[in-house]
């Protein structure tokens, strides 16, 4: 079988400054990437001018800002690559990502996705995590699989999503049949995707860090209360076309939908925004019951100074033991 293209999709906003670096991982990998599709979401940088100065090679669209699902669609819809690969802007490979993915694909023709570990460094190059699949608990386990499809995928994404968008390399007739990411979803769009195609296809892992994700102040996971709003968002559409495969994965669909708006409930319980904190945990009681959401939405109802004075209580007794 002779080996697939790949084109790589890069969407980028506001992020001149990081594409050189993105690009050269690129160019550095040991099985050559046909094209590189970078997709300007609205920039009001220079991105424009930094990518002419890169060269040949790159496909240069640019649309008014939509989103970065939206910038990955368009970017889908452009590249001629029999496979895409996805790399964030302020992100980069290390040389053998695509090679040993590109095997993969070809050694398991039921495959449809890709992906690989990661490491993660600040914005100052300093190295935060050395292997998100150790730190997760995952590494083991995705070395025994040797590459081969991933068992019960869809429940293991719902419990973890192992899938970093950076590492990602898929087949690209897979994602034209599903029309790409949801650009109704601002946050988990990539999640929801890979579901997809987790629910209809084989997902396969290389076990080895492939990608370095750079994690800065401008990261967009950074703004805490519209990625968790975003969570439950995505957490609903996911039953809304896969609740009755749900319980076959595992995964009880409204629960799924209950610790989303639990985990936004208790962020804004611990930021003392009780008034919203009792909306999301009320949200959740009834979408499923927890003994611990009915505790916290009571708690929510309490005021503040007594919460406060139960909270040192409770510190006061545990250093007490």
């Amino acid at each position: 079988m002779s080996q697939p293209s790949v084109s790589v999709v890069i969407p980028t906003y506001n992020r001149a400054r990081f594409l050189p670096a993105a690009v050269a991982s690129v160019r550095a990998q040991t099985a050559a990437c046909a094209e590189i599709v970078i997709v300007d979401d609205g920039s009001s940088d220079d991105t424009g001018q930094v990518v002419a100065a890169l060269g040949a090679g790159i496909v240069y669209v640019r649309q008014d800002n939509a989103g970065p699902a939206a910038a990955r669609n368009r970017g889908i819809r452009t590249a001629r690559g029999d496979c895409i690969a996805f790399l964030d802007t302020d992100d980069r490979w290390l040389p053998h990502k695509i090679e040993r993915q590109l095997a993969l694909l070809v050694r398991h023709p039921s495959v449809a996705l890709v992906s690989a570990d990661m490491a993660i460094e600040d914005e100052h190059g300093v190295q935060q995590v050395a292997s998100n699949f150790v730190l997760r608990g995952l590494h083991g386990f995705f070395e025994g699989l040797g590459g081969a499809p991933v068992p019960e995928a869809p429940r293991r994404l719902l419990e973890i999503n192992f899938v970093n968008t950076s590492t990602v390399l898929v087949r690209r007739e897979v994602l034209a049949a599903l029309e790409g990411f949801d650009t109704g979803l601002r946050y988990g769009e990539d999640l929801e995707l890979w579901l997809r195609i987790a629910a209809r296809h084989d997902l396969a892992c290389v076990a080895s860090v492939e990608e370095i994700r750079v994690e800065h102040s401008h990261n967009v996971t950074k703004s805490v209360e519209p990625m968790l709003r975003g969570y439950v968002d995505m957490a609903r559409t996911i039953r809304g076309w896969a609740g009755p495969r749900m319980p076959g994965w595992g995964v009880n669909p409204d629960r799924y939908v209950a610790d989303a708006l639990a985990d936004l409930g208790y962020w804004y319980f611990a930021q003392g925004r009780r008034h919203e904190a009792r909306g999301a945990f009320a949200g959740s009681l009834r979408e499923a019951a927890s003994a611990r959401a009915a505790f916290y939405a009571a708690a929510a109802t309490l005021p503040a100074g007594l919460v406060d004075f139960l909270r040192s209580v409770k510190s006061g007794s545990a250093r007490a033991r």
